[in-house]
């Protein structure tokens, strides 16, 4: 496999060259094996995690229990973004806390309100945010760029683009001198990600989809053309998920259709499983503009049955609203006006938690 390109991997291979300790070569071993992991190379990840844990249970060691942790956190969570991966970030901060290692513990705690905030626990993230930005050293890069991370994208996802954009230069900033290639990849996805489901949302509720949608296809590709550079395998269904999102929206329903059959089965397997009725629903909503009607009634059933009570109430509003037009297109008007109730439903308690999430930030003093 080909290497991939990094300058924060370059470093850590130039600082393992230079440790003699065992401790600290194990350290700097496991946060490779998750850079690694976090790059999409996870089979050589996973035998380095391995060969310290035969090393080190025995007789562990906490920095290195700690740097394990946070490997295996990383693990899961760009191989599947697998709910686990909160439980080994919550360890890796309990044991580095423990053993006073306080850098390891404002990292941990970073990436633990990113968990908090992919889990929609407010509290918690608003907790481990602050901690994090209260104990990272000014040189603590990697955490200093996912806490700001975490902060840029709760603002975005309440709505407040304009308070989030001075936290996304922090993440460019910090990221950019660590060196730390996915996070700037995960902010390029995330900041595309972002302008998919707002151009979605206008779709389908109303606004100026196409402005949106051609504001997310400049950093969709850009994310794509970063990550082929770079070399990132991990969760590499996402960004073609969002390509057919907007090919949808720009009326392209053949380019979208293409992509989004070629790729559902491993965005569901990488962790978007849970938006699947929000995909067949879009599916379907293809196929009905390009004359497979038959195909459309089939693919919105699927949407209609598959709806996840545990999606964010934002993806269900989308949902139930894009299945009210799909129903209403075939002619079947109860079901039409049942799913536009539920979705003006959702959209009402999604907002309430958009005022809420700002309240929250606001009360830490996460200001821009």
């Amino acid at each position: 496999m080909k290497s991939p390109k990094s300058r924060l991997l370059a470093r850590l291979d130039a600082a393992l060259a230079k440790t003699r300790h065992p401790v600290d070569q194990a350290c700097l071993r496991a946060e490779r094996a998750g850079f690694l992991a976090r790059l999409g190379h996870f089979d050589e990840a996973r035998a380095v995690i391995a060969s310290l844990h035969g090393q080190f249970d025995h007789h562990p060691h906490p920095a290195v229990s700690a740097w394990l942790s946070m490997a295996e956190g990383w693990m899961l969570h760009f191989g599947s973004m697998s709910s686990g991966a909160r439980d080994k970030l919550k360890r890796a901060q309990a044991l580095s806390t423990a053993a006073g290692l306080t850098q390891l513990q404002a990292l941990s705690s970073a990436w633990l309100a990113h968990m908090d905030y992919l889990a929609s626990d407010t509290d918690a993230m608003v907790r481990n945010v602050s901690l994090a930005l209260k104990l990272a050293s000014a040189d603590n890069h990697g955490a200093l760029a996912r806490a700001s991370m975490v902060v840029a994208l709760a603002y975005d996802f309440a709505g407040r683009v304009d308070r989030a954009q001075p936290w996304y230069i922090r993440v460019r900033e910090h990221a950019t001198i660590d060196g730390d290639d996915t996070t700037l990849s995960a902010l390029n996805y995330n900041l595309s990600g972002h302008r998919v489901h707002h151009a979605m949302e206008a779709a389908i509720f109303g606004g100026d989809a196409l402005e949106w949608a051609r504001q997310a296809s400049v950093t969709t590709e850009a994310t794509g053309n970063f990550d082929a550079w770079v070399g990132t395998l991990a969760l590499d269904a996402l960004v073609p998920m969002q390509r057919a999102c907007l090919a949808s929206i720009q009326g392209q329903y053949g380019e979208a259709l293409v992509l989004y059959e070629k790729h559902l089965d491993d965005a569901r397997r990488q962790g978007l499983g849970r938006l699947a009725s929000n995909y067949l629903a879009d599916m379907a909503w293809c196929r009905w503009h390009l004359g497979d009607a038959a195909g459309a009634r089939r693919d919105t059933e699927a949407a209609a049955e598959g709806i996840d009570p545990s999606m964010h109430a934002d993806d269900r509003a989308m949902a139930h609203g894009r299945l009210a037009a799909l129903f209403k297109l075939l002619d079947d008007s109860d079901a039409a006006q049942r799913h536009a109730a539920l979705s003006r439903e959702c959209l009402s308690v999604h907002r309430k938690v958009q005022a809420a999430l700002i309240e929250a930030l606001q009360a830490a003093a996460l200001h821009p």
